[in-house]
């Protein structure tokens, strides 16, 4: 009797642990796998209003021509300003406009002839279109659109000395690179060329014309606070 009932207990001992096991494989065959974590991927939006500041240099490129004499006026010198524009971002690309003032003061003092010329430019700004392909957090983009700057200039010989001063209207072109340190804080580096055209300009005390070929060249660096 004891061991007929020993025999009946091991064996129902023994079918437990077998349909157990069997449900375990089932089910860890049957489980899903498991759904990778993935990091969330960062992507910057530069759409937005925003302003800040620059800072560079300036570098003015004059040829003028006095009488039958002819020379070039160059100069540079530190460049400084502000700037405000607008972007708005479809897919990677990015279009804006901006508009910038700055001022810096090259000069320049040549000799043509009996006649001493000095040209000097100062307040600068211009107003132009961006366009731009962002890669997430950085931007590199082209410009281009309006310049105006203040010229002057001064003729000096012996039948003394007149300064005209005018202001210029021309055209901007160059590119850039910014990128977004954080959500609302980005630094670029940019590049500009400016043409002016040609200017006269008729002194009645020195008794002289001049004619003269305006352009300059700035390159800065600029931070922006995008609101």
């Amino acid at each position: 009797m004891t061991n007929t009932f020993l025999r009946a207990a091991l064996g129902c001992v023994a079918l437990v642990a077998v349909s157990g096991a069997a449900q375990a494989a089932d089910m860890y065959r049957k489980a899903p796998p498991a759904t990778p974590i993935e990091t969330p991927v960062s992507v910057y939006n530069w759409t937005g209003f925003y302003a800040g500041a620059n800072l560079g240099g300036e570098f003015m490129r004059d040829r003028a021509t006095v009488g039958a004499v002819r020379g070039s006026l160059n100069s540079g010198s530190l460049f400084g300003g502000v700037q405000a524009g607008y972007n708005w971002q479809t897919g990677p690309w990015v279009l804006g406009v901006e508009g910038d003032i700055g001022y810096g003061r090259p000069s320049k003092t040549g000799l043509f002839g009996a006649t001493t010329v000095k040209a000097e430019e100062g307040v600068n700004g211009t107003l132009r279109a961006r366009v731009g392909h962002a890669f997430d957090r950085t931007l590199v983009y082209g410009t281009g659109g309006l310049a105006v700057a203040n010229f002057s200039t001064t003729a000096t010989n012996v039948g003394g000395t007149q300064k005209i001063d005018s202001t210029r209207v021309g055209y901007a072109v160059g590119a850039g690179i910014e990128h977004a340190v954080t959500n609302n804080i980005s630094v670029k580096g940019e590049y500009l060329y400016e043409g002016f055209g040609s200017s006269r300009n008729t002194f009645a005390v020195p008794a002289v014309t001049t004619r003269q070929s305006l352009s300059d060249h700035i390159v800065r660096v600029g931070v922006n606070y995008k609101f």
